[in-house]
């Protein structure tokens, strides 16, 4: 290399020098990086490559994926952006490509699908974007068109067949100022202000007619407060409060289209209790409502008051069964949040079968429940009795998983392990248990090594580091056996850590050492395998638990000095920087059964 100017350099992630990190050469005279550089992942996969001259980056540089196809590559002068720069996905496809001034985009630029049809195209000023903005569908159809003046301008959004979709205006890169947004057939559909993006302030949707389908108000893109829904003869279908977590609250009253009361629900937090009426006054229907969907039994009357059927509810879908007034079984059936859906069966009221049917409700915008669900009230297709079923395809019955038991347990179990301060954690958590079938777990764990010292404590060299970690996880017991319940779950995971050492750099006389940190933000998706043992299903108790699985997570590391020190980076050589990371979770937690009921 250029005789003996030049003096190679390795650098390892590793102690013992088998998992290179980088390579590199630098002037014997002023120990300044010269020449070829090279850098590469924790795996040996190429990071990236370029070329020094006197310390300072000059000439193209390219970044690869740890797969080992291309990531982005241009000129890089002084570490400074230069030029034209092109960016790839991880299969190799252009992603985008235009020209670069540091961080700042200026001149034409070109967006791609991973198909490699244009996404978007246009010009920035500065950085921002300036002057006519065109956005294609995957096929190349036209998308959109904007006409922006420093990142702010107007919006045109169309269908795939070319109809106009939404117009509104653009600032700082978001939407703000009034938005319309129009129906295939070139109707509006709805019509407000959006502020950064949200919805704000009084927003009005539209039926096919023109007619006012709904009136209310949006904050920070949530609706909120009196909102009132109408049919398309104009009159009010519905009215009541939103809170401002985004759930109905308080009396929400129906009418029928020639505005006379129909029935009215009280929520508290979305929940409530629903009543409804027919036009003469006597009671419909009685049920539970929970974020607008239908929960526990209900119950539907004739106008005459008697019973005409009931239906027990679970996530909006139950088992109905209808009487004649005499009281014995004329019908039952699947429905959904009111509907009727899949095979009905029709009786005699000798007990017979008088045929099958499928029925079907014509919807009706902003109603809870449709209208009756007598003979009279539904479009049926009724069969002749025959000695079997017609041929249909009935629905699939549900996972057992999903499916709730008569009296089953239900209870929370909180857990811990003491233990885990021998390894410098401690984890507590918290599990809604359904009797062999599902837990839903919400954990916290904290992390601090050495556990009983602070950084200030610790001498140069030796790393500190602390962190908090907070999962979800959702589990699926088979049925308990002689040697436990097996279950298997995955689970969402969000870390946060802070790493940090002391450097003392003694060749130079500093007598104070140099306060260094990385802090590590991460997020994990895993799956998992485990055995719980439980004393009593029916009684609270003691329960042990063990588990083990794999995850793959993402990783972003920020450093609390820039550039490149190596006399930094190996004071850290044993905490993991990667990108990609793919934890191996196993533990054991002991906990305590709180049932709920019996």
């Amino acid at each position: 290399m250029q005789g003996q100017s030049l003096l190679k350099k390795e650098v390892y992630y590793d102690a013992s020098k088998k998992m290179i990190k980088e390579i590199f050469y630098v002037s014997i005279k002023n120990n300044l990086r010269d020449s070829v550089y090279t850098s590469y992942y924790f795996q040996g996969t190429k990071k990236s490559e370029g070329n020094f001259s006197q310390g300072k980056t000059i000439g193209e540089w390219k970044y690869y994926y740890e797969n080992g196809q291309i990531k982005m590559k241009g000129q890089l002068i002084h570490s400074i952006k230069t030029g034209k720069w092109e960016y790839f996905y991880e299969n190799g496809i252009l992603q985008m490509v235009g020209a670069s001034s540091g961080s700042i985009k200026e001149g034409e630029w070109i967006f791609y699908f991973e198909n490699g049809a244009i996404r978007a195209r246009g010009n920035f000023l500065n950085g921002k974007k300036e002057g006519q903005w065109m956005y294609y569908y995957e096929d190349g159809s036209m998308k959109a068109l904007a006409t922006f003046s420093q990142d702010n301008g107007t919006y045109m959004e169309y269908y795939p067949g070319g109809g106009l979709k939404a117009q509104g205006e653009i600032k700082n890169g978001q939407s703000n100022g009034e938005w319309i947004y129009y129906a295939e057939d070139g109707s509006i559909q709805s019509r407000g202000i959006e502020v950064n993006g949200l919805k704000e302030g009084e927003w009005v949707t539209y039926h096919p007619n023109g007619t006012v389908a709904a009136k209310g108000m949006y904050k920070n893109g949530k609706p909120i407060g009196n909102w009132t829904y109408y049919y398309d003869n104009g009159t009010v279908s519905e009215e009541g409060q939103i809170s401002a977590d985004g759930v109905k609250e308080g009396v929400w009253k129906m009418y029928y289209r020639n505005g006379q009361y129909k029935g009215e629900s009280v929520f508290v937090n979305g929940e409530g209790e629903y009543k409804e009426f027919y036009e003469n006054g006597k009671l419909k229907a009685t049920g539970k409502v929970i974020q607008d969907v239908n929960e526990g039994t209900w119950k539907y009357y004739y106008p005459t008051g008697e019973l005409e059927g009931t239906c027990f509810y679970v996530n909006g879908e139950g088992q109905y069964k209808g009487y004649y007034e005499n009281g014995k079984l004329k019908m039952e059936g699947r429905m959904r949040n009111g509907e009727n859906i899949g095979l009905w069966t029709i009786y005699n009221e000798d007990g017979s079968v008088a045929g099958y049917y499928k029925t079907y409700y014509e919807a009706i915008q902003n109603q809870i429940l449709p209208d009756s669900i007598s003979s009279t009230s539904i479009v049926k297709d009724t069969l002749p009795v025959t000695s079997s079923l017609p041929k249909i395809s009935l629905p699939k019955k549900k996972s057992r998983y999903f499916t709730s038991r008569i009296n089953e347990s239900r209870a929370f179990i909180v857990s811990t392990n003491p233990l885990y301060l021998l390894f410098f954690s401690f984890p507590l958590s918290i599990e809604y248990y359904l009797q062999e079938r599902q837990g839903f777990e919400f954990g916290l764990l904290y992390f601090r090594k050495p556990m009983f010292k602070s950084h200030s404590n610790i001498s140069p060299g030796n790393l500190y580091n602390i962190g908090y970690e907070g999962f979800v996880r959702h589990r699926f017991y088979q049925k308990e056996k002689d040697f436990g319940m097996l279950y298997f779950a995955y689970e969402i995971r969000g870390s946060y850590f802070i790493y940090e050492n002391n450097y003392k750099d003694v060749s130079i006389g500093v007598v104070d050492p140099v306060p260094l940190s990385q802090q590590h933000t991460r997020v994990e998706m895993s799956f998992l395998l485990g055995n719980r043992l439980l004393e009593d299903q029916r009684r609270q108790c003691w329960t042990l638990d063990a588990y083990l699985g794999i995850g793959i997570g993402y990783q972003s590391v920020q450093k609390s000095w820039e550039g490149d020190r190596i006399e930094y980076d190996r004071l850290f050589s044993g905490v993991n920087e990667n990108a990609i990371v793919f934890p191996f979770r196993f533990g054991f937690t002991a906990g305590y059964k709180f049932n709920r009921n019996y």
